[in-house]
Protein backbone atom coordinates (compact mmCIF):
# COMPACT_ATOMS: atom_id res chain seq x y z
CA UNK A 1 0.00 0.00 0.00
CA UNK A 2 1.18 3.47 -0.22
CA UNK A 3 1.53 4.80 3.57
CA UNK A 4 -0.76 8.27 3.97
CA UNK A 5 1.49 11.23 4.70
CA UNK A 6 -1.18 13.79 6.53
CA UNK A 7 -0.32 17.57 6.47
CA UNK A 8 -1.67 20.22 8.32
CA UNK A 9 -3.47 22.96 5.57
CA UNK A 10 -2.02 26.37 5.10
CA UNK A 11 -4.26 28.36 6.82
CA UNK A 12 -4.77 32.45 5.50
CA UNK A 13 -6.38 33.29 8.37
CA UNK A 14 -4.69 32.17 11.48
CA UNK A 15 -8.62 32.76 13.35
CA UNK A 16 -10.62 30.85 11.00
CA UNK A 17 -11.42 27.29 11.56
CA UNK A 18 -8.85 24.30 10.56
CA UNK A 19 -10.36 22.72 7.48
CA UNK A 20 -9.11 19.25 7.78
CA UNK A 21 -5.72 17.02 7.37
CA UNK A 22 -4.93 16.06 3.79
CA UNK A 23 -3.24 12.24 3.45
CA UNK A 24 -1.48 12.56 0.37
CA UNK A 25 -1.54 9.19 -1.57
CA UNK A 26 -0.85 8.21 -4.94
CA UNK A 27 -4.67 8.03 -5.49
CA UNK A 28 -4.94 11.43 -4.30
CA UNK A 29 -6.13 13.38 -1.19
CA UNK A 30 -9.22 12.60 1.21
CA UNK A 31 -10.16 15.12 3.80
CA UNK A 32 -9.92 14.02 7.12
CA UNK A 33 -11.99 15.86 10.22
CA UNK A 34 -9.89 17.20 12.75
CA UNK A 35 -11.40 19.08 15.86
CA UNK A 36 -11.99 23.12 15.84
CA UNK A 37 -9.01 25.46 15.46
CA UNK A 38 -9.45 26.26 19.50
CA UNK A 39 -7.64 23.43 19.98
CA UNK A 40 -4.78 23.71 17.65
CA UNK A 41 -2.57 25.27 19.96
CA UNK A 42 -2.88 22.39 22.44
CA UNK A 43 -4.72 18.84 22.23
CA UNK A 44 -3.33 18.50 18.65
CA UNK A 45 -0.22 19.50 19.03
CA UNK A 46 0.42 18.32 22.58
CA UNK A 47 -1.13 15.05 21.89
CA UNK A 48 -1.84 14.36 18.11
CA UNK A 49 -5.51 12.63 16.99
CA UNK A 50 -6.42 9.25 15.68
CA UNK A 51 -6.61 8.28 11.64
CA UNK A 52 -7.85 4.97 10.55
CA UNK A 53 -5.83 3.33 7.11
CA UNK A 54 -8.94 3.20 5.04
CA UNK A 55 -6.82 0.30 3.04
CA UNK A 56 -5.04 -1.68 6.34
CA UNK A 57 -7.25 -1.09 9.39
CA UNK A 58 -4.25 0.17 10.98
CA UNK A 59 -5.09 3.18 13.22
CA UNK A 60 -2.20 5.70 13.55
CA UNK A 61 -1.38 8.76 16.01
CA UNK A 62 -1.11 11.77 13.93
CA UNK A 63 1.96 14.43 15.34
CA UNK A 64 2.54 17.23 13.69
CA UNK A 65 5.99 17.94 13.47
CA UNK A 66 6.07 22.18 13.40
CA UNK A 67 7.90 21.44 9.71
CA UNK A 68 6.61 24.03 7.07
CA UNK A 69 3.01 22.99 4.84
CA UNK A 70 1.84 21.10 8.68
CA UNK A 71 4.00 18.18 7.60
CA UNK A 72 3.00 15.65 10.85
CA UNK A 73 4.01 12.09 11.51
CA UNK A 74 2.09 9.10 12.06
CA UNK A 75 2.85 6.94 14.93
CA UNK A 76 1.43 3.08 14.94
CA UNK A 77 -1.05 2.97 17.70
CA UNK A 78 -1.52 -0.68 19.31
CA UNK A 79 -4.79 -2.64 19.68
CA UNK A 80 -6.31 -3.73 23.10
CA UNK A 81 -7.65 -7.08 24.23
CA UNK A 82 -4.90 -9.42 23.82
CA UNK A 83 -1.90 -11.09 25.36
CA UNK A 84 1.20 -8.17 24.78
CA UNK A 85 3.20 -11.14 24.33
CA UNK A 86 0.86 -13.06 22.03
CA UNK A 87 3.84 -12.03 19.29
CA UNK A 88 7.40 -11.46 19.29
CA UNK A 89 10.17 -9.55 18.14
CA UNK A 90 11.79 -11.18 15.20
CA UNK A 91 14.31 -8.18 13.46
CA UNK A 92 15.46 -4.56 14.34
CA UNK A 93 17.14 -2.13 13.08
CA UNK A 94 17.99 0.90 15.02
CA UNK A 95 20.19 4.39 14.54
CA UNK A 96 20.92 7.07 16.49
CA UNK A 97 23.44 9.65 16.79
CA UNK A 98 27.32 9.20 17.52
CA UNK A 99 30.25 11.02 17.44
CA UNK A 100 33.56 9.85 18.00
CA UNK A 101 35.52 12.48 18.23
CA UNK A 102 33.47 12.95 21.82
CA UNK A 103 33.28 9.33 22.87
CA UNK A 104 35.67 6.79 22.14
CA UNK A 105 33.97 3.32 20.60
CA UNK A 106 35.58 1.34 23.25
CA UNK A 107 33.30 3.30 25.87
CA UNK A 108 29.87 2.51 23.50
CA UNK A 109 30.53 -1.02 22.92
CA UNK A 110 31.34 -1.45 27.21
CA UNK A 111 27.60 0.01 27.82
CA UNK A 112 26.51 -2.40 25.11
CA UNK A 113 27.88 -5.50 26.18
CA UNK A 114 26.72 -4.21 30.14
CA UNK A 115 23.36 -3.93 28.59
CA UNK A 116 22.54 -6.70 25.83
CA UNK A 117 25.07 -9.32 28.38
CA UNK A 118 27.73 -11.47 27.47
CA UNK A 119 26.36 -13.10 24.12
CA UNK A 120 26.82 -9.83 22.55
CA UNK A 121 30.97 -9.40 23.49
CA UNK A 122 33.34 -9.41 22.33
CA UNK A 123 32.88 -6.76 19.01
CA UNK A 124 34.74 -8.22 15.59
CA UNK A 125 35.39 -6.60 12.93
CA UNK A 126 34.07 -7.97 9.92
CA UNK A 127 36.32 -5.90 7.58
CA UNK A 128 33.61 -4.64 5.43
CA UNK A 129 30.60 -2.33 5.42
CA UNK A 130 27.06 -2.67 6.14
CA UNK A 131 23.93 -0.61 4.40
CA UNK A 132 25.91 2.09 3.50
CA UNK A 133 27.87 2.14 6.55
CA UNK A 134 31.94 2.10 5.80
CA UNK A 135 33.06 -0.56 9.00
CA UNK A 136 30.30 -3.16 10.63
CA UNK A 137 31.14 -5.19 13.67
CA UNK A 138 29.76 -8.80 14.89
CA UNK A 139 28.72 -8.34 18.40
CA UNK A 140 29.80 -11.69 20.28
CA UNK A 141 27.65 -14.88 18.92
CA UNK A 142 24.32 -13.21 18.62
CA UNK A 143 23.88 -12.36 15.02
CA UNK A 144 23.69 -8.82 15.93
CA UNK A 145 26.05 -6.53 13.96
CA UNK A 146 26.91 -2.83 14.65
CA UNK A 147 27.89 -0.78 11.84
CA UNK A 148 29.45 3.28 11.92
CA UNK A 149 31.16 5.59 9.50
CA UNK A 150 29.50 7.43 6.80
CA UNK A 151 25.35 7.88 7.32
CA UNK A 152 25.39 11.19 8.84
CA UNK A 153 27.24 10.65 11.71
CA UNK A 154 25.02 7.99 13.07
CA UNK A 155 25.75 4.07 14.05
CA UNK A 156 23.20 1.32 13.20
CA UNK A 157 22.39 -1.32 15.54
CA UNK A 158 21.19 -4.51 13.70
CA UNK A 159 19.59 -7.05 15.49
CA UNK A 160 17.60 -10.40 13.36
CA UNK A 161 15.55 -13.29 14.79
CA UNK A 162 18.75 -15.03 16.83
CA UNK A 163 19.76 -11.67 19.05
CA UNK A 164 16.22 -10.51 19.56
CA UNK A 165 15.72 -13.63 20.94
CA UNK A 166 18.60 -13.23 23.69
CA UNK A 167 16.71 -10.04 24.66
CA UNK A 168 13.01 -11.80 25.64
CA UNK A 169 13.41 -10.97 29.12
CA UNK A 170 15.10 -7.01 29.29
CA UNK A 171 13.43 -5.25 26.11
CA UNK A 172 12.32 -2.64 28.88
CA UNK A 173 16.24 -2.01 30.08
CA UNK A 174 17.21 -2.08 25.92
CA UNK A 175 14.05 0.19 25.60
CA UNK A 176 15.39 2.52 28.08
CA UNK A 177 18.82 2.78 26.88
CA UNK A 178 18.56 2.90 23.17
CA UNK A 179 15.04 5.04 23.07
CA UNK A 180 15.96 7.78 26.29
CA UNK A 181 19.87 7.79 26.53
CA UNK A 182 20.89 7.64 22.98
CA UNK A 183 17.83 8.96 21.30
CA UNK A 184 17.74 6.01 18.37
CA UNK A 185 14.58 5.64 16.30
CA UNK A 186 13.65 2.48 15.04
CA UNK A 187 14.55 2.11 11.18
CA UNK A 188 12.75 -1.48 10.84
CA UNK A 189 10.88 -3.98 13.49
CA UNK A 190 9.48 -7.40 12.37
CA UNK A 191 7.12 -8.79 14.78
CA UNK A 192 5.72 -12.43 14.01
CA UNK A 193 3.19 -14.61 14.95
CA UNK A 194 3.53 -18.38 14.39
CA UNK A 195 0.61 -21.06 14.17
CA UNK A 196 1.89 -24.14 14.58
CA UNK A 197 -1.24 -26.55 13.11
CA UNK A 198 -1.50 -24.59 10.21
CA UNK A 199 -5.82 -23.59 10.69
CA UNK A 200 -4.53 -20.00 9.47
CA UNK A 201 -2.75 -21.39 6.20
CA UNK A 202 -1.64 -19.75 3.39
CA UNK A 203 -3.97 -20.58 1.57
CA UNK A 204 -6.56 -18.95 3.95
CA UNK A 205 -4.42 -16.24 4.40
CA UNK A 206 -4.94 -15.80 0.17
CA UNK A 207 -8.87 -16.36 0.39
CA UNK A 208 -8.85 -13.58 3.46
CA UNK A 209 -7.50 -11.18 0.74
CA UNK A 210 -9.71 -12.29 -1.62
CA UNK A 211 -12.49 -11.37 0.59
CA UNK A 212 -11.03 -7.95 1.50
CA UNK A 213 -9.96 -8.93 5.26
CA UNK A 214 -6.48 -7.03 4.42
CA UNK A 215 -8.42 -4.04 3.86
CA UNK A 216 -11.05 -1.45 5.80
CA UNK A 217 -13.21 -0.52 2.87
CA UNK A 218 -10.74 1.33 0.91
CA UNK A 219 -8.02 -0.08 -1.99
CA UNK A 220 -6.70 -3.42 -2.00
CA UNK A 221 -2.94 -3.17 -0.93
CA UNK A 222 -1.04 -5.28 -3.29
CA UNK A 223 -0.34 -8.83 -2.77
CA UNK A 224 1.96 -11.36 -4.61
CA UNK A 225 3.00 -15.69 -4.03
CA UNK A 226 6.07 -17.20 -4.25
CA UNK A 227 6.70 -21.02 -4.21
CA UNK A 228 4.48 -23.35 -6.03
CA UNK A 229 1.18 -22.46 -5.70
CA UNK A 230 0.13 -24.49 -8.88
CA UNK A 231 0.68 -27.64 -7.17
CA UNK A 232 2.85 -27.38 -4.05
CA UNK A 233 4.89 -29.61 -3.22
CA UNK A 234 6.03 -29.34 0.15
CA UNK A 235 8.91 -26.92 0.28
CA UNK A 236 6.91 -24.17 1.37
CA UNK A 237 4.82 -21.00 0.47
CA UNK A 238 5.19 -17.36 0.89
CA UNK A 239 1.97 -14.97 0.41
CA UNK A 240 2.98 -11.36 0.31
CA UNK A 241 0.66 -8.24 1.48
CA UNK A 242 1.50 -4.83 0.82
CA UNK A 243 5.31 -3.22 -0.13
CA UNK A 244 8.34 -3.18 1.97
CA UNK A 245 8.93 0.52 -0.13
CA UNK A 246 5.94 1.76 1.22
CA UNK A 247 6.65 1.23 5.09
CA UNK A 248 4.58 -2.16 5.43
CA UNK A 249 4.39 -5.38 4.94
CA UNK A 250 3.05 -8.73 5.43
CA UNK A 251 4.63 -11.98 4.91
CA UNK A 252 2.82 -15.33 5.66
CA UNK A 253 4.95 -18.65 4.79
CA UNK A 254 5.20 -22.39 5.63
CA UNK A 255 7.78 -21.89 8.17
CA UNK A 256 7.55 -25.88 8.85
CA UNK A 257 8.14 -26.59 5.44
CA UNK A 258 10.55 -23.83 5.17
CA UNK A 259 12.99 -25.36 7.80
CA UNK A 260 12.87 -28.90 5.57
CA UNK A 261 10.05 -30.46 6.98
CA UNK A 262 7.77 -31.83 4.02
CA UNK A 263 4.11 -30.90 4.70
CA UNK A 264 4.46 -29.51 8.17
CA UNK A 265 1.72 -27.54 9.11
CA UNK A 266 3.41 -24.47 10.84
CA UNK A 267 3.13 -21.19 9.36
CA UNK A 268 4.45 -17.98 10.23
CA UNK A 269 2.33 -14.64 9.97
CA UNK A 270 5.20 -12.09 9.84
CA UNK A 271 4.77 -8.20 10.03
CA UNK A 272 7.71 -6.25 8.92
CA UNK A 273 7.49 -2.24 9.60
CA UNK A 274 10.05 0.22 8.27
CA UNK A 275 10.22 4.34 9.61
CA UNK A 276 8.80 5.40 6.06
CA UNK A 277 6.66 8.08 6.79
CA UNK A 278 6.17 7.01 9.74
CA UNK A 279 7.29 6.54 13.42
CA UNK A 280 7.59 3.06 14.54
CA UNK A 281 7.29 3.56 18.59
CA UNK A 282 9.98 1.50 21.13
CA UNK A 283 6.40 0.05 22.57
CA UNK A 284 6.72 -2.87 19.84
CA UNK A 285 9.02 -4.34 21.55
CA UNK A 286 7.01 -3.88 25.25
CA UNK A 287 3.74 -5.07 23.47
CA UNK A 288 4.34 -6.92 20.33
CA UNK A 289 1.24 -8.58 19.58
CA UNK A 290 -0.89 -5.27 19.74
CA UNK A 291 1.55 -4.28 17.19
CA UNK A 292 1.32 -6.94 14.81
CA UNK A 293 -2.75 -7.46 15.18
CA UNK A 294 -2.97 -3.90 14.65
CA UNK A 295 -1.34 -3.53 11.75
CA UNK A 296 -4.01 -5.90 10.04
CA UNK A 297 -6.94 -6.06 12.45
CA UNK A 298 -9.33 -7.84 10.65
CA UNK A 299 -7.23 -10.38 9.53
CA UNK A 300 -5.54 -11.38 12.83
CA UNK A 301 -8.50 -11.01 15.24
CA UNK A 302 -7.46 -14.82 16.22
CA UNK A 303 -4.04 -13.86 17.55
CA UNK A 304 -4.33 -14.28 21.60
CA UNK A 305 -2.62 -16.85 22.83
CA UNK A 306 1.38 -15.94 24.63
CA UNK A 307 4.70 -16.68 22.51
CA UNK A 308 7.81 -17.39 23.95
CA UNK A 309 11.00 -17.60 21.98
CA UNK A 310 11.82 -20.78 23.81
CA UNK A 311 8.79 -22.43 22.36
CA UNK A 312 9.80 -21.46 18.55
CA UNK A 313 13.47 -22.49 19.30
CA UNK A 314 12.54 -25.96 20.75
CA UNK A 315 9.94 -26.22 17.20
CA UNK A 316 12.92 -25.11 15.09
CA UNK A 317 15.03 -27.79 16.83
CA UNK A 318 12.81 -30.87 16.60
CA UNK A 319 12.16 -29.95 12.74
CA UNK A 320 16.02 -29.64 12.26
CA UNK A 321 16.47 -32.62 13.74
CA UNK A 322 14.39 -34.58 12.13
CA UNK A 323 15.43 -33.17 8.67
CA UNK A 324 18.81 -33.80 9.24
CA UNK A 325 18.31 -37.11 10.48
CA UNK A 326 16.89 -37.76 7.07
CA UNK A 327 19.43 -36.56 4.99
CA UNK A 328 22.26 -38.75 7.47
CA UNK A 329 19.64 -41.89 6.07
CA UNK A 330 19.23 -40.98 2.94
CA UNK A 331 23.29 -39.91 2.22
CA UNK A 332 25.19 -41.79 4.54
CA UNK A 333 23.12 -45.19 5.86
CA UNK A 334 24.53 -47.97 3.27
CA UNK A 335 27.60 -46.53 4.20
CA UNK A 336 26.79 -46.82 7.92
CA UNK A 337 25.47 -50.30 7.41
CA UNK A 338 29.05 -51.57 5.62
CA UNK A 339 31.05 -50.12 8.52
CA UNK A 340 28.49 -51.96 10.84
CA UNK A 341 29.87 -54.88 9.37
CA UNK A 342 33.76 -53.66 9.26
CA UNK A 343 33.73 -52.24 12.87
CA UNK A 344 31.80 -54.78 14.25
CA UNK A 345 29.56 -53.08 16.63
CA UNK A 346 27.77 -49.65 16.62
CA UNK A 347 30.08 -48.25 19.56
CA UNK A 348 32.78 -49.02 17.67
CA UNK A 349 31.21 -47.11 13.99
CA UNK A 350 30.43 -44.21 16.84
CA UNK A 351 33.93 -44.07 17.87
CA UNK A 352 35.24 -43.69 14.47
CA UNK A 353 32.31 -40.87 12.91
CA UNK A 354 31.82 -39.05 15.77
CA UNK A 355 32.66 -35.40 16.29
CA UNK A 356 32.58 -32.61 19.19
CA UNK A 357 30.03 -29.67 18.48
CA UNK A 358 26.23 -29.68 16.84
CA UNK A 359 25.06 -28.68 13.63
CA UNK A 360 24.61 -24.81 12.98
CA UNK A 361 21.08 -25.66 12.15
CA UNK A 362 20.66 -26.93 16.22
CA UNK A 363 22.53 -24.06 17.53
CA UNK A 364 21.44 -21.19 19.21
CA UNK A 365 23.31 -18.79 21.97
CA UNK A 366 20.04 -19.31 24.23
CA UNK A 367 20.23 -22.79 24.44
CA UNK A 368 23.59 -24.78 25.77
CA UNK A 369 22.31 -28.10 25.31
CA UNK A 370 20.04 -28.64 22.09
CA UNK A 371 18.96 -32.67 23.11
CA UNK A 372 16.84 -30.95 25.96
CA UNK A 373 14.81 -29.47 23.73
CA UNK A 374 14.58 -31.99 21.12
CA UNK A 375 14.43 -35.04 23.85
Amino acid sequence: MDTPHPSLPEQKDAGAPAAGLRAVRATGAAALAIPPSGNTGGKIIQQGYQYTDQETGEIYLVCPTGLPHGVCNLVSISVNGLHPYAAITDYLNCTFKFDPAEEPFADLFQELFDLLGPKFSPATDRMRGLHGYAQSFQLGESSAQLAIGGQGGTVLLTMPGEACSLLHSIWPQVVEYLRDKRNAKITRWDGAVDDYSGVHSVDWAEQQYLLGEFSAGGNKPSCNNVGNWTEPDGKGRTFYVGKRKNGKIIRIYEKGQQLGALWHPWVRWEVELHNKDRIVPWEVLLEPARYVVGSYPKVLNWVQDEMTPIHTIQKQMKIGYEHLSSCLKTAYGPLLNVMLQVEGSAEAVLEKVLRSGAPRRLQHPLIQKPSDLIK
